[in-house]
């Protein structure tokens, strides 16, 4: 393909290079990282209750908090609250472990009975 007109400057005399595309990248030097300390991260873990472990979890036996379970019918409800009420009914939630339902199904429970 000598003297063609895109290649007008190869020489087919002159042996090609074994250079290969991309050859370059494999000289660049690589940045080296320093690697976590794993008990710092399986310290930052447990403060948020996620530990490495592959034991079974302890079986919790207070009752399940946060979202109902499958099996009972909720409704969403929002309602406006004075910050320190709230704050302790939430105080009150995390101390017994319980779901501020189940706080609130007491409360009334309470109330009618002290009504009758």
């Amino acid at each position: 393909m000598a003297n063609s007109f895109l290649n007008l400057d190869d020489d087919d005399e002159k042996p090609e290079t074994d250079v290969k595309i991309g050859a370059g990248l494999k000289s660049k030097p690589k940045t080296s990282r320093a690697k976590p300390d794993k008990d710092a991260v399986a310290k930052a873990g447990e403060a948020h209750g996620f530990t490495r472990s592959t034991e079974p979890s302890a079986v919790s036996t207070s009752p399940r908090r946060g979202r109902p379970p499958l099996n009972e019918d909720m409704t969403y409800w929002r309602i406006y609250l004075s910050s320190a009420l709230r704050n302790e009914l939430n105080q009150l939630r995390d101390e017994e472990g319980r779901r501020l339902n189940d706080v609130i199904e007491d409360m009334l429970k309470a109330y009618r009975e002290t009504k009758s």
